[in-house]
């Protein structure tokens, strides 16, 4: 069954839900995407953060509260291939007082995601990517887990509406590694009204850009004649490669297609489906409908993107509440890459360094710990993992997150919300401009005093007289080496006026754009170990990952039915600690040295 099975419960409600692993050689654990864990932190899922795997042929009972309200959902966190490979499914939290119920009279959950080729090939957990400065080889997007390109073998996906209703469409990202989807639906207006579970006052929209992760429910009347409608979900940063638009990424697989399809199909439609179409550059054949549905563009309304100041401005949460103008605490946080890199043109192997996302000052890459820093607070086994401890007394932090990297990271916070108080406005800066992308230091446009360089190892092999071509991406010479990893960072003479305390979006998921910066607040009121972490999977076994601990006198004592492992004590079992974390150590041991994977073997040396 792909997606997972949908959990489903109203606001309050404990959930009790039993995870059976029958996989042959390796643990598993699972994440509650989105949900906030108050007071049962072991249950948020990370692996050796919040437990250890859960091992084959055992099982674990997660319990918890059902909080917040939303749309959320549940996968894997036990490393990036599960994920990819399809170990997730949706979660519906129904608010006690629902404040557009009188909008609509049917639901559907529609998960989308990026599907590959070869997921393990594509993600290297050692830390070397030879060749390919991104791993980009997505064969399709799915809708609910269909793909379909028109053809007899593969129809394209359909969903069924029912005339004369309207529909809360909860849209998850449940993507790997694309960045995002571009979400319109042809003939029909669409009401935002809730982004990552959060009610937003609603507004008319005619496209909304989903980021891996990211949750937004709008509401759809199915007030058309009857036929079949467009849905479309655009990978628009797969679209500028095939445009040859973007950079010449060497030994880089363009995507076959960047715009995948489904339909709305209104039941009882005698209508036929719509016929297949040709996906290849330069046609961007678009399919089409048939009867109301024959026009492939949007109604009109506003463009919602959290990647933006004028996209996540065209809203505002139903219930504002203001901030104070200054935080207790602020942490700067900076993305990027360590040890040496060297990308080179076509196919020649070069060598990856780590991702980081880190404070300032520290820039560590993660590494995993010998036993679940939840279970030991951090204290033992736990020299490798960039873990900041919020003082007790701190209820406000502020997160000023420079990307110093020529990538986007979709960062996604554990444990709570956040408010996006402020983000870059770059208007040299577009998905289409090189400058944004592999391009060097040189053609930074930053003021000196907004220039901020990342580990200067790090070397992009670059085509100077690149030229786009329409068939293609040639490789031409001569090469030049240029620094990669720079950004324009967050500058508070200039940027903190422009900042919004009294209207800022709740999110718990947030792209911060390529060379640029955004600012968040959060609360450090829930007590536990919270993973703040890159979403797109290919990040994370790279590295790209932080630990905040929270009030640590305040934690709940870890049940003694959490799976454990490692040589360190869990500081709440005292001398029941031998008994229980041995077992599960030599467990990990014998997945570990199956499945090739660190656990049970100490941290991972670089």
């Amino acid at each position: 069954m792909y997606p997972g099975p949908l959990i489903e419960a109203n606001e309050g409600d404990i959930i009790e839900l039993t995870v059976i692993n029958n996989l042959r050689a390796s643990g598993t654990t699972i994440h509650f995407h989105g949900l906030h864990m108050r007071g049962t932190p072991w249950n948020d899922g990370p692996v050796q953060i919040a437990q250890a795997p859960i091992m084959p042929n055992t099982n674990y009972t997660y319990r918890f509260e059902a909080y917040p309200a939303g749309t959320f959902y549940w996968h894997s966190h036990m490393d990036a291939l599960q994920q990819s490979r399809g170990l997730k499914g949706p979660i519906v939290i129904h608010r006690k007082e629902e404040p557009f119920a009188k909008m609509y009279t049917e639901e559907m959950v529609i998960m989308v995601s990026d599907e590959w080729r070869d997921p393990e090939s594509c993600f290297k957990i050692d830390g070397a990517m030879p060749g390919n400065p991104v791993c980009s080889d997505a064969k399709y997007a799915s809708f609910n887990g269909q793909w379909g390109d028109g053809t007899d073998t593969y129809p394209y996906p359909l969903l069924t509406v029912k005339p004369g209703k309207c529909y809360r469409l909860r849209w998850i990202n449940s993507g790997s590694s694309a960045e995002n989807f571009i979400i319109t639906i042809s003939g029909h207006n669409m009401t935002l009204i809730a982004v990552d579970g959060v009610p937003v006052k609603a507004t008319q929209v005619k496209s909304f850009n989903i980021h891996n992760g990211e949750r937004a429910d709008v509401v759809v009347c199915m007030d058309q004649d009857p036929g079949y409608y467009l849905v479309t979900a655009e990978y628009d940063y797969g679209c500028r490669m095939l445009r040859g638009k973007g950079f010449p990424v060497p030994g880089f697989h363009p995507v076959e297609a960047c715009r995948w399809y489904a339909f709305l199909r209104y039941a009882g439609t005698d209508a036929d489906p719509p016929r297949p179409y040709r996906p290849w550059y330069p046609d961007f054949e678009v399919p089409r409908g048939t009867g109301g549905g024959s026009d492939p563009d949007p109604t009109t309304g506003a463009v919602f993107d959290t990647t933006v100041r004028e996209g996540w401005s065209v809203t505002e949460p139903l219930h504002a509440a203001p901030l104070a103008p200054e935080p207790d605490l602020r942490y700067y946080v900076t993305l990027g890459l360590k040890g040496p890199t060297d990308v080179r043109p076509d196919n020649v192997p070069g060598t990856r360094g780590r991702w980081y996302s880190d404070l300032e000052d520290r820039r560590m890459s993660w590494t995993n710990p010998l036993t679940p820093v939840l279970h030991t607070k951090g204290k033992c086994g736990a020299e490798g993992v960039p873990i900041t401890n919020v003082p007790e007394n701190v209820t406000t932090i502020e997160l000023v997150i420079n990307n110093l990297s020529p990538t986007e990271h979709v960062m996604h916070l554990h444990g709570g919300y956040f408010r996006v108080i402020n983000t870059a406005k770059f208007e040299w800066c577009a998905i289409d401009k090189p400058e944004c992308f592999m391009m060097p230091q040189g053609l930074n446009p930053c003021p000196e005093e907004d220039r901020a360089n990342g580990d200067l190892n790090h070397t992009w092999q670059w085509l100077p007289d690149y030229r786009p071509n329409v068939d293609k991406h040639p490789i031409r010479t001569p090469w030049i080496k240029a620094p990669l990893y720079w950004g324009c960072k967050y500058n508070e003479g200039k940027d903190k006026p422009h900042q919004n305390l009294q209207t800022p979006l709740y999110k718990d998921t947030l792209s911060v754009w390529q060379r640029s910066w955004s600012v968040v607040r959060l609360e450090a009121t829930n007590p536990g170990m919270w993973l703040f972490h890159c979403h797109l999977q290919p990040h994370i076994p790279l590295g790209m990952m932080m630990v905040f601990n929270v009030k640590p006198s305040l934690q709940p004592p870890i049940p003694e039915t959490v799976p454990t492992q490692g040589p360190c004590p869990v500081w709440s079992w005292a001398d029941k600690y031998e008994r229980m974390a041995e077992e599960y150590h030599r467990k990990a041991r014998a997945v570990g040295k199956a499945y090739g994977t660190g656990f049970g073997k100490g941290p991972a040396k670089h």
